[in-house]
């Protein structure tokens, strides 16, 4: 019980549980803004316009987004903050897609939604892990700044435009529609 106190009292645990439960609970709620909002194109940019990995891959970006406007306050001292930032950012574009096909595909099963929404929350904590042990690097010289910023740019640049220019491949495509971007929103009749 005490090991437990004095880890969630260590700073760095704080951070990973803080910013990995705002990052799902944030995602979780704009799964669904899109549709609330009778498929506003401005919401569509940081909610989940179907149900492609890529949008939940985008979920988990919001959340990451939506954390960096709070903590740059508290940490963007560190010489390692946007290094550590820009990487937490490629977390969920990597084990997204590698967990949720690769159960798919050893477990031989079309997909399960408890299975999908654990790994949505392990990306998320996983993202909050890499920023903070990234921090606490010794910091990266002027190369590693450069490399931070054009992923910033990179996945900024991903995250605003692939939804309304969707790639056409099995990353993108709307599993119940089978189309691609807005065309793969299914709206509900009543």
């Amino acid at each position: 019980m005490i090991l437990c106190y004095n880890m969630l009292m260590n700073k760095a645990w704080m951070i990973i549980l803080i910013e990995g439960l705002a990052i799902s609970l944030l995602g979780s709620v704009l799964h669904f803004t899109y549709g609330w909002s009778k498929q506003n194109k401005f919401v569509a940019i940081f909610s989940a316009v179907n149900e492609s990995t890529w949008e939940h891959i985008k979920l988990a970006l919001s959340g990451i987004f939506a954390c960096t406007l709070v903590d740059v306050w508290w940490l963007g001292d560190n010489p390692n903050y946007w290094f550590a930032k820009s990487m937490s950012f490629l977390v969920p574009i990597v084990v997204i897609p590698v967990l949720f096909y690769g159960y798919r595909a050893v477990l031989k099963v079309k997909s399960c939604l408890l299975i999908d929404i654990a790994i949505f929350f392990i990306a998320s904590f996983a993202s909050s892990a890499a920023f903070v042990g990234l921090l606490d690097l010794a910091p990266m010289d002027e190369a590693g700044g450069i490399v931070s910023m054009i992923i910033s740019v990179i996945v900024l640049a991903m995250y605003l435009s692939l939804t309304r220019f969707p790639l056409h491949n099995f990353l993108f495509r709307d599993p119940i529609t089978g189309k691609y971007g807005y065309d793969g929103h299914r709206v509900r009749k009543i």
